[in-house]
This record gives structure tokens, sequence and C-alpha cells, in this order.
């Protein structure tokens, strides 16, 4: 083969992946942004749908969270707390609002946010991310689920295949039960965080 046409193919490889590889980073540079920013904005929506109340919030900050977090009890490291926020109507807090991700899904993360009153009633669970089976597992995603949870004033909720007989029991999705139990182990690591939040 001749030495020079090898040499030629090479260099056109080359400068193709060159050409490639940069053309990939301005389409990642001008696509960072808006991403951030659609991404602020559905955790923004999602505030206010799991505290229809507040009417602004504030963050925690990253240390206290971190420090708070290796406290969690209950947590047989599958819950993050991602962050929390002080959630306030005028000047009033009115409750906290915890992110949380839960690593035991059946197809893998899912990642909440959940309101919580200053009595300790949830008042909201919104998903960010889920990506469970489709007609199962993204049922999850339903209201009539998300809202077992909803106005319920318990420290720990536990799934039930057999119908819920208290407010502590969830109905497990059907043919979802790992699911169901990701889902509820989220939301209890976030009522756990909230009492250490609050010095309980």
């Amino acid at each position: 083969m001749n030495l020079k046409k090898i040499i030629k193919d090479v260099f056109i490889l080359c400068l193709i992946t060159i050409i490639c590889g940069g053309l990939m980073g301005y389409v990642y540079q001008i696509t960072k942004k808006p991403i951030e920013k659609q991404a602020k904005q559905t955790q923004q929506e999602a505030y206010k749908l799991v505290m229809k109340k507040a009417t602004s919030f504030k963050k925690y900050e990253v240390q206290k969270i971190k420090k708070l977090s290796k406290q969690l009890k209950n947590n047989e490291n599958n819950v993050e707390i991602v962050q929390a926020l002080k959630a306030y109507q005028n000047k009033k807090n009115i409750g906290e609002i915890i992110q949380v991700i839960d690593h035991d899904g059946f197809g893998g993360d899912i990642e909440l946010i959940v309101g919580i009153n200053q009595q300790k009633e949830i008042t909201g669970v919104e998903i960010l991310s889920i990506d469970e089976t489709v007609g199962l597992g993204m049922n999850a995603k339903n209201k009539e689920f998300r809202d077992q949870y909803k106005g319920k004033k318990v420290d720990r909720f536990e799934v039930v295949k057999t119908g819920k007989q208290s407010d502590e029991e969830i109905d497990s999705l059907s043919g979802a039960t790992i699911t169901s139990k990701a889902m509820t182990s989220g939301i209890n690591g976030a009522l756990e965080f909230y009492d250490l939040l609050k010095g309980r």
C-alpha cells in the first residue's frame, strides 16, 4: 500500500475528528445556558406546586445540608438530599421544601421535590426526574398516586399491597412495588431531614 496514501488518509481522519470535536463543543456551549435555564425554571415551578401559598424561597447553605445529611438514621445510603429551601409567604416562613434523590428505583434514580409545612404536613410531591417502566412505574407521576402523601402528618410512610388503612400507609402501584418503595423512601428521607432542619 502506498505510504503517502496512508498518511493522507490518517491526516484526513484526524482533521475530521478535530472538526467534529470542535462542532460538538460549540453546540454544547450554545445549548448549555438554555438547558440550565430550563432546568431552573422547572425547579421553580415545582417549588410553587408543592407549596402553593409561598411567594418566595431561600436556599439553605450547602455545608449545612451536607452536615445534616450525615445524621440521617434511616437512610441506608439510598437517599440523597440535593437541596433544601425555606418557603415564605411574604416574610413569614410557612414551611420547607426538600429536594431528594432515591437511588433505588427500578429504572435508576428518582428525583423528587417535597413540600412540608410548619405542622409537618406534606403539602405536595413533584417528580423532577424518573425513568421507570411505562405503564407501571411511570404511573408514579400520576396525581392520584402522589396525592396519597399530601396532607398527611406522619413520621414515616410504609408501602402496602392490601389497601391502606391508616395515614402512614401508601397503596403500592400495581406491578411496580419497587418504584412505590423508592418514592416512599425518598419522601421518608425528606421527612427525616425536615426534623433535622428543625432541630427535632
